[in-house]
């Protein structure tokens, strides 16, 4: 059965958990119920650990050590006696009014994170805070401390979530805590590098895939070179399947008989390699001497492979291979990169995506989160940041200083870009947005997707060949059509542009 404790809004700390955790929530007044290993793993109908969630974690190799759920029924405007007017002078790092969770530490070879989810659905990664002293909080132990938000999220009137999508990580009016673990030993003994590497060559292999992906024959080259040919390229933390899931099958019919069925779809890892070093690979991936004309269709970070190949395919040895690039659709690709790939802003990369991501179907989610799982592993130890794949859309950084240099090159360029900001429409964005906007706008001081800035994506900020793209060859969807960086192929304004472009 599930244990459950009454917060009655003192400032004392509370056992709410067999193995030493306590939790101190001065004013507030409520339950916390310690959930049980199997109503974490049953309850899926009211989003407490629904199985895609639960498919991720695996994947990335966390283990969800113990999982709360604590609903809030008042907190007090003035404190009991003992209690600062503060509410016990606890404050999150956002400098909101904090609730403090306590657990043990299992020493340096287990590391810990909360993912904390508020009523309205909304998700946030919280690392423990110092507190001793390193040595004291790394000694088997030692107590771990998290702040959590103290105050309740606002629910709208009405509730309802975005037809065909999960909705939040937890159930309307609750929120939920999940004690996440994970062994540290392959990240501290190889390298953050390493690790990535590791993890990518087994869950990301290179492939070559046929689109639409129902057809698992191996790509067919003889049949490619018979005439104009479709290439996808997929973004950061995505598989081909994954990236294109939401693309309607109307569409991709329409696309395949135009194109004869030529159409295929370059699997990559994007996290421990640049995207020069992935378009390399591809190259190497075609037979010797193979000569194509292709249209490409990108999605995020593979927008930047596809300048790749449209602006620096002759850097690049190629054993007489070629492909010529007609033209390029752009989808929300960080043409001047995105902020949240600085190394401050690692945190909020990581809140941005886990909250998008629940609008993705199962599949497509899981393949995602469990990718970002693993970041959140990597920026527990502050190596998130340093991978190749994520500094090469930082926006000062090198990679970009060279794609964005002049170069000159044919293909007709197409921008696909939103200006973000959910519509009552689509509760947990709606809230996932008021909730996040201060820190959102802040980071990148402009509109935006949730991940690139808008016009990032169809200018460079420098003089590049092609760029600005032409405002006949791009269209930006304004905040009232709520299409942020994982959904754009799921809105129908999509799809009528990809067809239009490339079958025009």
């Amino acid at each position: 059965m599930a244990t459950q404790r009454t917060l009655s809004g003192g400032a004392a700390s509370i056992e709410i958990g067999r193995g030493g955790y306590a939790l101190q929530a001065p004013l507030v007044h409520g339950t916390i119920t310690e959930m049980t290993a199997e109503e974490n793993a049953t309850r899926s109908g009211s989003g407490v650990l629904e199985p895609a969630l639960l498919n991720a974690l695996t994947g990335a190799e966390i283990h969800v050590t113990k999982t709360f759920e604590m609903e809030v029924t008042q907190i007090d405007r003035f404190p009991q006696p003992g209690v600062t007017r503060a509410g016990g002078g606890f404050v999150t790092e956002q400098g909101e009014p904090a609730i403090l969770l306590r657990m043990p530490s299992l020493g340096d070879d287990v590391a810990h994170a909360v993912l904390f989810t508020d009523e309205a659905g909304v998700s946030r990664w919280i690392f423990p805070r110092p507190t001793v002293s390193d040595l004291t909080a790394k000694r088997r132990g030692a107590d771990l401390e998290f702040l959590l938000p103290r105050d309740c999220a606002m629910l709208p009137s009405t509730v309802r979530d975005a037809p065909g999508t999960r909705g939040p990580l937890t159930k309307f009016g609750r929120r939920l805590v999940r004690v996440l673990a994970w062994a540290t030993e392959d990240i501290v003994g190889h390298g953050a590098l390493a690790f990535a590497s590791d993890w990518e060559r087994k869950r990301r292999p290179y492939a070559l895939r046929r689109f639409p992906f129902d057809d698992p024959t191996p790509v067919s080259f003889d049949a490619l070179l018979r005439g104009r040919t479709l290439l996808l390229l997929h973004g950061t933390f995505s598989t081909s399947r994954a990236g294109f899931e939401l693309l309607p099958r109307e569409t991709c019919d329409r696309l395949s008989t135009f194109y004869g069925g030529r159409m295929f779809a370059f699997d990559h890892p994007t996290l421990h390699e640049s995207p020069d070093q992935n378009v390399e690979r591809l190259l190497e991936m075609l037979p010797p001497g193979t000569d194509l004309e292709i249209d490409i269709l990108t999605h995020s970070r593979g927008g930047l492979l596809g300048r790749e190949l449209t602006e620096r395919q002759s850097d690049f040895p190629n054993s007489g291979r070629k492909l010529r690039v007609r033209r390029a659709v752009f989808v929300a690709a960080p043409h001047r990169g995105t902020i949240i790939t600085d190394s401050q802003h690692g945190i909020e990369m990581l809140d941005h995506y886990t909250n998008l991501f629940t609008d993705l179907p199962d599949d497509a989610f899981t393949i995602g989160t469990e990718a970002l799982f693993m970041i959140a592993k990597l920026a527990y130890h502050g190596a998130a940041v340093a991978l190749p794949g994520l500094k090469s859309m930082y926006p000062s950084g090198d990679y970009l200083k060279r794609l964005n240099a002049e170069a000159n090159h044919s293909t007709e360029y197409y921008a696909i870009a939103s200006d973000f900001k959910p519509t009552s429409s689509s509760f947990l964005l709606q809230l996932g947005w008021k909730a996040a906007s201060a820190a959102v706008n802040g980071v990148f001081g402009e509109a935006n997707d949730g991940v690139v800035p808008t016009a990032g994506c169809y200018e460079t900020g420098m003089v590049s060949s092609g760029f600005p793209i032409a405002a006949a060859n791009r269209i930006v969807f304004d905040q009232s059509e709520a299409v942020h960086h994982c959904n754009y192929f799921g809105h129908p304004g999509t799809s009528q542009q990809v067809v239009e472009w490339l079958t025009g």
